[in-house]
């Protein structure tokens, strides 16, 4: 099924392809003398009423389809992100830091991609960048740009437990800090109410 997307959301989820630094969609400057400075994603979050998050579906490395709801019982950092979007490249290392953070509070980092490659490419850039503890999930049909009205990548949602969605960051931000890490425990994890299944 082919995901149709609005002309502004068209423009701004491939602006990557032309403009180095996705300045439009994350903030940072063009400035090739210094790496952006990526804010602590605690400061950066906002958080909201707990509303379910909207049908789409995602792909596993096997090409199995997911949804959010096969985590239920598990707190999730929902990460939306491609290869080509220089943002997410900054951005994805913390993640992969995080994932190993927040893994005995039952919290799992969920990094789906919207490559149009799909599992190959991501799984080339995993190779490439020595990352081992994330897991390949891919979107090439992008369902979740438009279920989630995403206008940018990257994007990320925080899920509770429960199943619903308790939080946002739009742009790229800094995972890996002890403030953050102590929220998310706060927010969605085992602290935050129910406790984590093994499914």
């Amino acid at each position: 099924m082919t995901t149709r997307l609005s002309r502004r959301q068209t423009l701004a989820f491939f602006a990557g392809a032309a403009a180095p630094g996705l300045a439009s969609l994350s903030g940072f400057g063009n400035s090739a003398a210094a790496e952006p400075v990526l804010p602590p994603a605690r400061i950066s979050m906002v958080e909201n009423m707990p509303v379910p998050p909207p049908p789409f579906h995602f792909e596993t490395a096997k090409g199995e389809k997911r949804t959010l709801a096969d985590y239920r019982g598990h707190g999730l950092v929902v990460n939306f992100w491609a290869t080509w979007c220089p943002p997410c490249r900054l951005e994805l290392p913390t993640l992969a830091a995080l994932a190993g953070a927040v893994k005995s509070d039952g919290i799992l980092v969920l990094p789906i991609s919207m490559d149009r490659g799909g599992a190959k490419t991501v799984d080339a850039y995993f190779a490439e960048h020595l990352v081992s503890n994330l897991p390949v999930l891919v979107d090439p049909s992008m369902s979740a740009l438009k279920a989630f009205n995403l206008n940018g990548i990257p994007a990320t949602m925080l899920v509770h437990p429960k199943g619903d969605v308790v939080a946002h960051l739009d742009g790229a931000a800094d995972w890996d800090t002890k403030g953050t890490i102590a929220k998310l425990g706060k927010m969605i994890g085992n602290q935050a109410g129910t406790g984590a299944s093994n499914t």
